[in-house]
């Protein structure tokens, strides 16, 4: 992911493992030995540039029931309280899941977080979910209420015949609370042909055949790393600007932790 943001010409790219940080040291390193290996070829090849600036936001995303939530470090306490946050989920559910809600999770330990909220698109099967603009209003203004200006309301757009329909609905919602809107990915590949892949990930999760699936697996194979020409075909100019405001307000570099 991090070679193949970094190819495409991405100024940044955010980890989010679900109620995990368990890849961002994979992410770190991958990053730390690109850029080794870059500064060699300039060493090697003088006044050709092969570097420049690139940038790694570290969070992660957590299951609400009717909204995903993202929350992104923004400083070096914003990843303490990120990760006291995930730890107190995991005590919380059995080995192997978490729990998580608006009203008895402490969401005052991502107080140092940029936080994107996502409205549930699809149910566990696949089906589409039809919005109840009241109570998803409702969960912008609660996480509005707790996040203040750091609240983002999350747009993915991935191929689908109601993109347009989803768009028009999301800025509907984000004029009624006066939560700005931003793009998103839910990216779960670097490239679209690992969508084989990605669907035998799926019926693992699930515990039956890739051919048993059904509607669980996803619709096409857009949750990849897209071109940018390919985004800016997709989304408004103003939702991919805020995707570098959000990276502009996230300083936390991993290697700030020492143990």
């Amino acid at each position: 992911l991090v070679e193949r943001a970094y190819q495409l010409g991405y100024a940044a790219l955010a980890i989010t493992d679900e109620c995990s940080v368990a890849g961002v040291v994979r992410a770190w390193a991958a990053w730390r030995d690109l850029q080794a290996l870059l500064t060699q070829r300039e060493a090697d090849h003088p006044g050709q540039q092969w570097l420049r600036p690139f940038q790694l936001l570290y969070g992660a995303e957590f299951d609400f029931g009717d909204a995903r939530l993202v929350a992104l470090a923004r400083d070096l306490d914003g990843w303490g309280g990120l990760c006291e946050f995930i730890t107190n989920a995991r005590r919380r559910a059995p080995k192997g899941s978490y729990q998580v809600g608006w009203d008895d999770s402490p969401l005052d330990l991502l107080a140092g977080c940029e936080v994107l909220v996502l409205p549930q698109r699809h149910a566990p099967d696949g089906s589409v979910v039809a919005i109840d603009s009241i109570a998803f209003d409702a969960v912008l203004a609660r996480a509005r209420a707790r996040f203040d200006s750091s609240t983002w309301l999350g747009v993915c757009l991935q191929g689908q015949i109601d993109d347009d329909l989803w768009l028009d609905v999301l800025r509907s919602a984000g004029a009624r609370t006066g939560v700005p809107l931003v793009a998103a990915g839910d990216v779960h590949m670097h490239v679209r042909s690992r969508k084989p892949m990605q669907d035998v990930l799926t019926a693992i999760r699930l515990g039956r055949p890739v051919a048993e699936c059904g509607l669980a697996l996803q619709v096409n194979a857009e949750r990849h790393l897209r071109a940018r020409a390919r985004l800016a075909a997709l989304y408004p100019s103003a939702l991919l600007a805020a995707t570098l405001e959000v990276a502009g307000r996230c300083r936390f570099r991993l290697d700030e932790v020492r143990y």
